[in-house]
């Protein structure tokens, strides 16, 4: 009988395959490389089961140390003894409680094959010690992308097919460490492309083809460096086991400003967007009023509650040119940007335009030579805008996307604030990492939720509260690991007069802590005594 092929063994061919497509060659085997593949990724938070032992692997650093974990593929819905909550107040219901409080990871959902080491992973075959991957085969020691093919060592991509240690990439193919690019193909050690094909060391691009540091070459000329340069950096991998990030390359080398002043001496800021704040402040008192019976105004009041599980955080920086803000986003090693070398958004377009080497130095350069002789173009900028983008206030990065606010990537989506990569998701405020939400607050790693509160790797859920890894529960509060619920607190379903009753006693602990704290300390995490 033929042996099982394992996730590695299937993996390991396509990285020799991706190796030779990408590098012109094979560098040896997947194991080898893992670390350096996984570099820049996370967080993951990896734990044992607390009945089996088995390795557990949760898609945040967040979970609570101590608790109770399970593996996903053996958890079991467990139940609370005690029913009658009455006289109860929230503190001592949860202490209640504590029997049915076990986290599960090694979250696979859907149709799945051989998926290993992984959690967060909906709909997806092949994949290896990665996190929050969804609709997508062959990836390994990856994180947050999506509707990709063969992507190993990447962070933040989707779609993307053929690509190795990209951050920050959508609609790309054949891609080696590129960094917020979109609709590209081909390039390598590149940052801010947009629509290119066929290039090597270039910034801040716009539909460029045959470039190298900036200057196009002819097709000919173009692919004799690249052999050149594909074989000296397959060389370095195969050697080192590793290679620098495209933004290690240029931490050390001293900025010289004159050649981007010249470029840069007629540039004018356009004027900015007025912004309407007022349309975000309405979804945020209507959201709260829907979820917690009275609107909340003021939404920075807020911000350190809703910020302090969406992983949302910015890192203060500013234009080597103009000093005007260039917030660093803790996404897609965009807060290891040079700060010494940032740009805004314009800023980095007309320097894209303007600034390249000579066909001399082209042909001349080196992987080693290549920090020295780039450094006057090689400009980064943490704006990452695709596509329609209106009223987006204090976000440096969306795709199609509207009103939101102070948020990280908001990917066709509207009236978000301070959520950290909202995907098709409106009226959501404090999220990490959420798909389809509506009238959501502090939800995290979940799908298809409507009037929710601190739910985690939950789906198809609506009007609960307080839940984990639970699938079909609607009007619950304090459910763990269950299925198909109504009326239900701690996971036993107790009549709707009766749920209504604990509810309301919830949404009263809840707006006096917003009124006092604005915030409550209670969440989803912290609920193990």
């Amino acid at each position: 009988m033929a042996q099982t092929q394992t996730p590695y063994a299937i993996l390991d061919a396509r990285w020799r395959k991706l190796c030779s497509l990408l590098l012109g060659g094979e560098v040896g085997q997947l194991s080898e490389y893992s670390h350096w593949l996984y570099e820049g990724n996370g967080p993951r938070f990896v734990a044992s089961s607390s009945s089996s032992g088995k390795k557990v692997v949760f898609p945040s650093n967040r979970y609570p140390k101590g608790a109770k974990y399970a593996s996903f593929d053996e958890m079991q819905t467990a139940t609370q003894e005690k029913t009658d909550f009455s006289g109860m107040e929230i503190p001592q219901l949860v202490a209640s409680l504590q029997n049915i409080l076990c986290y599960s990871g090694n979250i696979v959902l859907g149709n799945c094959t051989l998926v290993e080491d992984s959690t967060a992973i909906p709909e997806s075959h092949f994949v290896l010690h990665s996190e929050r991957v969804a609709y997508s085969k062959y990836v390994a020691y990856s994180t947050r992308g999506g509707y990709s093919d063969t992507v190993f060592g990447c962070y933040g991509f989707g779609p993307a097919q053929f690509s190795m240690k990209c951050k920050g990439i959508t609609s790309c193919t054949r891609c080696f460490e590129v960094s917020r690019c979109d609709n590209s193909s081909d390039c390598y050690y590149s940052h801010g492309l947009s629509g290119c094909t066929d290039c090597i060391f270039c910034f801040n691009l716009r539909n460029k083809r045959f470039c190298i540091g900036n200057v196009q070459l002819s097709p000919e000329k173009y692919r004799i460096i690249k052999t050149r340069l594909l074989a000296e950096i397959r060389e370095k991998l195969a050697k080192e086991k590793r290679l620098p990030a495209l933004h290690e390359l240029f931490t050390s080398i001293p900025a010289d400003y004159a050649p981007l002043k010249n470029a840069l001496a007629s540039f004018t800021p356009p004027p900015a967007e007025k912004a309407d704040k007022h349309r975000i402040e309405a979804a945020f008192s209507s959201t709260t009023s829907i979820l917690f019976g009275k609107p909340l105004a003021n939404i920075d009041e807020y911000s350190n509650w809703l910020s302090h599980n969406s992983a949302v955080e910015f890192f203060s920086a500013f234009s080597c040119h103009s000093k005007s803000p260039t917030p660093l986003p803790k996404f897609a090693s965009f807060e290891h940007f040079p700060k010494e070398k940032l740009l805004t958004l314009e800023e980095a377009e007309l320097a894209g335009e303007k600034l390249h080497t000579s066909a001399q130095e082209a042909e001349a350069l080196t992987f080693q030579t290549a920090p020295s002789l780039l450094s006057k173009i090689a400009y980064f900028s943490p704006f990452w805008q695709v596509g329609m983008q209106k009223n987006n206030i204090g976000c440096t990065s969306g795709i199609d996307a509207t009103d939101c606010y102070k948020g990280v990537l908001n990917i066709l989506s509207k009236l978000c604030a301070f959520s950290f990569c909202p995907r098709s998701c409106e009226y959501s405020f404090g999220c990490n990492e959420g798909r389809h939400l509506s009238f959501c607050i502090n939800c995290h790693f979940s799908a298809k939720l409507t009037r929710c509160f601190e739910l985690d790797s939950c789906t198809n859920c609506s009007d609960s509260y307080f839940c984990h890894n639970c699938d079909n529960v609607k009007d619950s509060m304090f459910c763990f690991n269950a299925k198909n619920l109504q009326y239900a607190i701690g996971n036993v379903q107790v009549g709707r007069e009766k749920y209504l009753e604990e509810k309301k006693k919830l949404l009263a602990y809840i707006n006096s802590e917003l009124e006092k704290k604005k915030g409550i300390s209670l969440s989803i995490y912290n609920l193990k005594n």
